[in-house]
C-alpha cells in the first residue's frame, strides 16, 4: 500500500480559521453601506486564510469547464488570452458569492493586456453564461454603474451542499450552439 502524507492541523490553526469566518461575518452587515471596502476586506481574509492552508478549493464541473475551454479556443477572437483569463478567474473567487475579485483593470494588468481586451473576452464568456455580470451603482457617478463579474455556479463554486444546489438552480444554463464547436 502506498504511503500518504497527511498534514495535521493544530488547534491554533482551527481557531484561526474560525476567527477568519467571524471576521467575514462581522463585515457582511456593512456591505450595502461600503461595498468596495467590504469586498476588498473579505477578499483579503479569504486570501490570507487560503495562504495559511496553502490551497483553495473550488468545486469545478469538469464537463462544463471543458465546454467553456473548447468554446474559447474555437470561437474567441483572442483564444490564448481568453483561456488565460478564464484560468485567472478561478484564482480570485470570493468564497461565499463566487464574485471574481478583480476589476477589469486588475485582470488586464495581471495578463499584461489592455482593458479593452478583457472586456471583449468577458463579453464572450457572458454571452455563453459562463460568467454572470451585475451592475453596481457607484455613489456620485452617473451611468449604469460598475460591472461585477461572477462565476456561474454551474461551472465552479466554493459552496457546498444545499447552498450549492440552490445557487446552481438559480443560475442560468450555459448557452452554446453546435456551430460553436464546428470548425
Amino acid at each position: 500500500m502506498p504511503a500518504t502524507i497527511v498534514e495535521l492541523r493544530s488547534k491554533p490553526d482551527r481557531l484561526k480559521a474560525d476567527q477568519a469566518e467571524r471576521l467575514r461575518q462581522a463585515l457582511l452587515p456593512f456591505e450595502a453601506e461600503c461595498p468596495d471596502q467590504v469586498r476588498d476586506l473579505i477578499g483579503l481574509i479569504d486570501r490570507k486564510t487560503a495562504s495559511r492552508n496553502k490551497w483553495t478549493f473550488v468545486m469545478l464541473s469538469p464537463e462544463q469547464n471543458a465546454v467553456v475551454v473548447d468554446y474559447l479556443t474555437k470561437n474567441s477572437t483572442r483564444p490564448l488570452i481568453a483561456v488565460r483569463l478564464w484560468a485567472l478567474c478561478f484564482k480570485h473567487l470570493r468564497n461565499d458569492t463566487g464574485e471574481i475579485l478583480l476589476t477589469r483593470e486588475e485582470i488586464a494588468e495581471k495578463l499584461g493586456i489592455g482593458a479593452e481586451h478583457v472586456s471583449h473576452v468577458m463579453a464572450e464568456l457572458v454571452k455563453v453564461k459562463a460568467i454572470i455580470t451585475r451592475r453596481e451603482r457607484v455613489k456620485g457617478l452617473r451611468g449604469p454603474g460598475m460591472v461585477r463579474y461572477f462565476m456561474n455556479p454551474r461551472v465552479a463554486t466554493h459552496l457546498g451542499g444545499q447552498a450549492r444546489d440552490d445557487a446552481q438552480a438559480e443560475s442560468p444554463q450555459l448557452v452554446f450552439t453546435l456551430d460553436d464547436f464546428r470548425r
